[in-house]
């Protein structure tokens, strides 16, 4: 056995280990069908079903195999579920009270297919345009010290659908559903960009103790030490007494102030309002629920916004290394079931990325040179380069051979009638 044939098997099973340990809900058929999609993800780098049947290499026609896998992502909605049970339980005890969550509303532009089930308008994050699609929920852990990434969560929603409510209810229902396995009584912060400065989330944060870090709108008032103002009203009046970085590797500094601030409606929680002048021309006011006092930790707090960008990452990874956006289901069940396979696969990708070595060496890097800081593109290249030469994947694991075809007569009387005609 070749190196590569022996690496093509570890990853097979990993794959398959992974999703061995899902619920028990789940039949034997549609731990297949995880499989064969996952492994399809990863093997192709697309959501495309007739993409992930080609890097099956089933030795049937490709049109059945589109059948089976499409007609049972459809049939199975309850998949998606527990694929996020199975995401977060291999993600989730790996994070600790130093990590960051990121925490993000997104889209997924259908602007071309006007048929799929429950389609909406969204917002197009890249262009700024109202266009068909759906809303996408991300939440991403990000460890400052290492700069890993890890992905939690994503959600691909529809506000047409009946169990929709709003947008406030899907991002309390997220962070709910990844608190919930929080093992050790850890408590990392959460960040959000100024879309989650809103009345009902900070009731929502400040009842359930959710330590947050909220870049400040400027839709509202706030009491501090000189009365009421918004944020940049404050801005304006803070001295800005400290000197930090924006990020942990840059060189250049930024002035920054800290105050205490209250919400109308809870003047009992104190929160701690940081602002920061960093060129542009309004000033970064960022407001949070930890203590800052001091430069360290106002510092701290800054970096720990800026590595926010690991949800604009995620985003990035899910349209163009698995080519989200380029999905051709209609269904709204395959479309979710979709693209919570793809962030397990991610999952597997992050969970294995220690051993991603040979995966690296068989990658086709631009820069081979610099250090990895977001390795998953080059991991996602070096498994389809391995498993381009593969002939067969699952198909011989799941299937029994077919049996022998009895010998015919002629057969049977060869050795003892070898010239006698028949």
């Amino acid at each position: 056995m070749t190196n590569d044939s022996k690496e093509r098997n570890k990853w097979k099973v990993r794959i398959v280990d992974s999703i061995n340990n899902v619920s028990k809900l789940i039949t034997k058929p549609q731990r297949k069908l995880m499989n064969e999609v996952i492994f399809g993800i990863l093997s192709s780098g697309s959501v495309q079903i007739s993409k992930i049947c080609r890097a099956l290499k089933e030795p049937t026609r490709l049109h059945h195999t589109m059948k089976r896998l499409s007609r049972m992502l459809g049939k199975h909605g309850h998949i998606a579920r527990e694929a996020e049970d199975l995401l977060l339980q291999k993600v989730v005890p790996q994070l600790t009270d130093d990590m960051v969550i990121g925490i993000d509303p997104g889209d997924l532009n259908r602007n071309g297919s006007t048929k799929s089930e429950n389609i909406c308008k969204v917002r197009d994050g890249d262009k700024g345009t109202i266009v068909n699609g759906y809303p996408l929920i991300t939440v991403v852990a990000r460890c400052l010290k290492t700069q890993s990434t890890l992905p939690l969560l994503t959600r691909l929603l529809s506000t047409t659908s009946n169990s929709y409510k709003s947008e406030n209810d899907d991002i309390k229902r997220s962070m709910l559903r990844v608190r919930a396995y929080f093992k050790d009584a850890i408590n990392p912060l959460w960040v959000i960009d100024r879309g989650g400065d809103r009345s009902k989330l900070w009731d929502f944060w400040l009842e359930n103790n959710f330590r947050i870090c909220v870049r400040a709108a400027n839709l509202r008032y706030w009491n501090w030490s000189k009365g009421f103002g918004t944020a940049q009203q404050i801005a304006k009046q803070l001295p800005l007494k400290h000197k930090g970085k924006l990020k942990k590797d840059s060189k250049e500094t930024v002035k920054f102030g800290i105050t205490k601030v209250f919400l109308k409606e809870h003047p009992d929680k104190t929160l701690y309002m940081v602002v920061v002048r960093h060129g542009k021309k309004q000033p970064l006011v960022l407001v949070t629920t930890d203590k800052v006092r001091g430069r360290l930790q106002g510092e701290k707090l800054i970096q720990s916004y800026m590595s926010r960008w690991a949800c604009e990452e995620g985003f990035r990874f899910c349209k163009q290394g698995f080519d989200l956006e380029g999905v051709q289901a209609r269904k709204l069940n395959v479309l979710q079931n979709l693209v919570a396979l793809s962030t397990l696969a991610w999952a597997i990708l992050a969970t294995y990325q220690q051993d991603g070595s040979q995966l690296i060496a068989k990658a086709r890097r631009q820069k081979p040179n610099q250090k990895l800081t977001f390795p998953y593109y080059t991991l996602l290249s070096g498994i389809q380069a391995l498993f381009a030469d593969a002939k067969t994947i699952f198909y011989d694991w799941w299937r029994k051979p077919k049996p022998e075809k009895p010998p015919i007569m002629r057969d049977l009387f060869a050795d003892q009638f070898p010239l006698m005609p028949f």
